[in-house]
């Protein structure tokens, strides 16, 4: 299976630089744009399955990347971002200052902390790992989209090519591009990252 990666497209949570994990923010026309970018780039690739998260960010730039193939988008709450609880949507500032004990704690052993009433790393790695055995597990041999978020499509990253979780630092997912994978038998080959082009397969 080839497996296209995809992040969605710029939200005003991005803009603003705030976290935000399961508000449903649409995508700005910033965004929309990135995501009309990439089903360009992907246009000629014969998608047999879709993936995306349940949120409408994922869910607008996997609409528009597959454009008019007749395929009905698959949306999986196991693609979801973390949760971040009480920080949605608030700057990392503004915690510091009103929820200093549990930022301290996060900065200190972010692999063990929890944003206030959010979603614990452990847990969340863990709702992850369960993707990565399934994509893993599958014996389509054709070409899937997954379009997801910076937290989740790192961690998946770094799970697929057998990388402790803090291997997930060393992805970051652009807004606008595309990255490939090639599963084989359990073999996880890393292709393309973040690129900007055409894709055209190796021959």
């Amino acid at each position: 299976m080839r497996l296209f990666l995809v992040r969605h497209g710029q939200t005003l949570a991005n803009q603003q630089g705030v976290f935000c994990g399961v508000t449903d923010v649409p995508l700005t026309p910033q965004g929309e744009l990135q995501a009309q970018q990439v089903a360009q780039w992907l246009a000629a690739v014969p998608f047999t399955q879709a993936l995306s998260s349940e949120l409408l960010r994922a869910r607008q730039t996997a609409t528009t990347v597959l454009g008019q193939r007749p395929l009905v988008l698959q949306t999986d709450p196991g693609f979801n971002e973390m949760n971040f609880g009480d920080w949605e949507m608030r700057h990392h500032r503004e915690l510091q200052q009103q929820d200093t004990q549990a930022w301290d704690a996060w900065l200190a052993d972010w692999q063990q902390a929890c944003p206030t009433a959010g979603e614990s790393f452990p847990l969340f790695s863990q709702r992850i790992s369960q993707q990565v055995q399934r994509l893993l597990s599958q014996t389509n041999d054709g070409d899937c989209l997954l379009v997801a978020h910076q937290g989740s499509l790192s961690l998946l990253m770094a799970g697929l090519l057998n990388m402790p979780a803090a291997g997930m630092w060393h992805f970051h997912f652009e807004q606008g591009s595309y990255s490939v994978l090639e599963i084989n038998q359990g073999f996880v080959t890393l292709r393309v990252f973040n690129s900007r082009t055409h894709w055209q397969p190796a021959i």
